[in-house]
């Protein structure tokens, strides 16, 4: 066999196995790509066989109701946008507001600043009559019962403290400033609380302009105007400038008027050290035992009666043999009960459940029903009431009445209670021409002039900040005495005023005659004292002064004269020396300050010229009371303003007295 050709066929045998080997390989490598895709379809069909029975499950089921979508919330009006404020108001008030106080009492409240001196300005008339009052300061803290310390003689306002000047400091005191400098225009702020605000209310405050300044000569004082004030009723207002400084402050009643005290008047006339005293009612007795005597030419006499029995009952035992009318009046003038007075005895009730203080008067009525159905006949010379009561009672020392009257000189005085009046005597000279005017800021002034044929009065004749100041001129033909009276208008206000008497025209006393009429005046004299115990005076501004004091006599703490007596029955004779109608009390008390005798001395002059007039009074003999410590005091009344002296003279009965005396010296000119 050739080799050649069994080469050739292996390789042709090998080929074909070469061609064998890769045909194989591809008819595999096609199954396994044919495996691969059959696997993917069934892969396929298995899962869209099981969506198809997944679906046709669903559908066989109930349907499930969806949840429920919760509603969208809604957002509401978009906010407005924060109010920027400020301001100069705004400034003013942050910067006063601390020194602001609340006054109240039980049944009142009032507009307060703190002020450095460590003090509370406040309205007094606000107060209705309370003399203490509690303090809520911007901080919150209350200092509870003031009491009212002093006065601006002539505004109405009032001191309350003194505060602790730690706890001032650290409010602070408002910042006190002159504003009558300030142009008319310029911008201010009213800031105060309202007669309805309760502790915890924040003051209001009112805008506007300064539209002048007014000067009150007479009280030195300076009114600012503003048109800043509110509508309704207040409780006192501070004024401040755009800066905060107080410039001004208002009682009540002149805040709807719009005039402001000038803080610098007050800052410059009023330090502490200087506080106007406080003119509270001073009593000469308080006692549940008094002896009211009211003679002809008096229309009524008043006892007062305490603010501390607000709400309780006081029951009054009157005896008399001269009916009357009797009335409890309040602070305000307000008649809250009348009761009628019979001939005999009477017991009132009263019932106080307002304001006090109280006015108990005294009218009487002698042409009344006595209770049996017949009048009584007007009775002569004075009534006299026995009065006991459960609470005690007060009589009312007129403080007024005791300074005498100078031509050209201004007077200061002050009506002290609703319905109170001061009367003065007043000599003057026929042919001249007096101007007499009374100012007041507090109440509308009535002036009435009676005397040496004039009878004269007037209302508002003389003008002033707000149209309610009195003025006479008088022209009296002869020289005399004539009466000068000043009260209020309708009886209900109170306050000071200044009564002026002037001068104007006729010939001026020159000093000859005026030695004249000193000689004059000294023509009556009070006689030799002979009693056991005696005492002498003069009256001078500041009321009774002693000058000649009889031996063995002593005298006591209001100026009475002691008498030491066994059984408590003596006599005294009163003496004094001015013109006529100049009248004067006489008072004997027990050593409880109980009244147990009363009466007066009046000057019955047949000139006009001063004179002499005495009286005598002796303790009841039917009644002697028990041995000890008597007070005889003797004070000018009504018209006894022009008193120029007085004398007691007191004479005892008992011989123990003297017996004791007697002893006394021996001994000790024995020892």
């Amino acid at each position: 066999m050739n080799v050649f050709t069994l080469t050739g066929r292996l390789r042709q045998r090998g080929l074909w196995l070469f061609t064998l080997v890769v045909a194989a390989a591809l008819m595999l490598s096609a199954c396994d790509l044919v495996g691969d895709d059959s696997d993917d379809e069934e892969q396929e069909q298995q899962a869209q066989q099981e969506e198809v029975q997944q679906a046709e499950t669903a559908a066989a089921a109930p349907a499930a109701r969806p949840a429920p979508r919760q509603p969208a919330e809604d957002p509401g009006p978009e906010p407005p946008p924060a109010a920027a404020g400020g301001g100069e108001g705004a400034d003013a008030y942050s910067i006063v507001f601390p020194s602001l106080a609340f006054v109240m009492t039980e049944d009142a409240v009032a507009t307060g600043l703190v002020i450095s001196d460590g003090y509370v300005l406040v309205d007094e008339r606000s107060l209705r009559g309370a003399m203490v009052a509690d303090v809520v300061l911007s901080s919150g803290d209350t200092l509870e019962n003031l009491p009212i310390v002093g006065r601006d003689l002539f505004t109405g306002l009032a001191y309350l403290g003194p505060l602790d000047l730690n706890l001032v400091r650290r409010l602070p005191g408002a910042r006190l400033g002159d504003g009558e400098g300030i142009r008319p225009g310029s911008s201010v702020f009213t800031i105060g609380f309202n007669p309805i605000d309760m502790s915890g209310s924040l003051p209001a405050v009112y805008s506007g302009v300064l539209s002048g300044v007014s000067e009150w000569e007479a009280g030195q004082r300076t009114f600012l105007r503003t048109d800043a004030r509110p509508d309704g009723a207040t409780v006192g207002m501070v004024l401040v400038d755009s800066r905060g400084t107080v410039i001004g402050i208002a009682p009540a009643t002149l805040v709807g008027l719009g005039w402001y005290v000038s803080t610098g008047d007050l800052a410059r006339s009023l330090p502490p050290a200087e506080v106007t005293a406080s003119r509270a009612p001073s009593p000469e007795s308080a006692s549940t035992d008094h002896v009211v005597r009211i003679g002809p030419s008096q229309a009524a006499a008043q006892l007062i009666l305490g603010d501390d029995v607000t709400g309780q009952s006081v029951s009054l035992s009157i005896s008399t043999d001269t009916p009357a009318a009797l009335q409890l009046i309040d602070a305000n003038g307000e008649v809250l009960q009348e009761s009628n007075i019979i001939s005999g005895a009477t017991i009132v009730s009263l019932a106080p459940n307002t304001v006090g203080v109280y006015r108990v008067l005294i009218s009487p009525r002698p042409s009344m029903d006595d209770g049996d159905g017949e009048a009584s006949q007007a009775m002569p010379g004075e009534a006299t009431y026995r009065i006991t009561s459960s609470a005690p009672l007060m009589t009312m020392s007129e403080a007024d009445a005791l300074a005498p009257l100078e031509i050209n000189t201004p007077f200061v005085g002050t009506i002290d209670t609703p319905g109170d009046s001061d009367t003065f005597n007043l000599a003057i000279r026929g042919g001249a021409v007096y101007e007499i005017l009374v100012q007041s800021l507090l109440f509308d002034t009535v002036l009435l002039v009676e005397g040496s044929g004039l009878d004269a009065v007037d209302d508002d004749g003389g003008g002033g900040p707000f149209g309610r100041d009195s003025a006479l001129t008088l022209e009296p033909d002869e020289d005399g005495i004539i009466s000068v009276t000043v009260k209020d208008y309708a009886d209900q206000d109170t306050g000071p005023y200044i009564l002026t008497i002037t001068q104007i025209g006729g010939e001026l006393p020159d000093e000859d005659s005026a030695m004249a009429d000193s000689a004059m005046m000294s023509a009556a004299a009070l006689p030799t004292p002979l009693g056991d115990l005696s005492v002498r005076g003069e009256i001078t501004e500041s009321g009774l002064r002693p000058t000649l004091l009889g031996i063995g006599s002593e005298l006591g703490d209001n100026g009475s004269l002691i008498v030491r007596d066994s059984d408590g029955i003596f006599e005294i004779v009163a003496s004094i020396v001015g013109p006529n109608g100049s009248t004067a009390r006489i008072f004997v008390m027990d050593e409880a300050g109980q009244t147990v005798v009363s009466g007066r001395v009046i000057a019955n002059c047949e000139s006009a010229d001063p004179c002499l007039a005495s009286a005598v009074f002796i303790t009841p003999e039917d009644s002697p009371g028990p041995s000890g410590e008597w007070r005889v005091l003797l004070q000018p009344e009504g018209a006894g303003s022009g008193i120029s002296e007085w004398q007691i003279e007191v004479y005892r009965y008992d011989e123990s007295a003297g017996s004791d005396e007697e002893a006394e010296e021996a001994s000790g000119n024995g020892g």
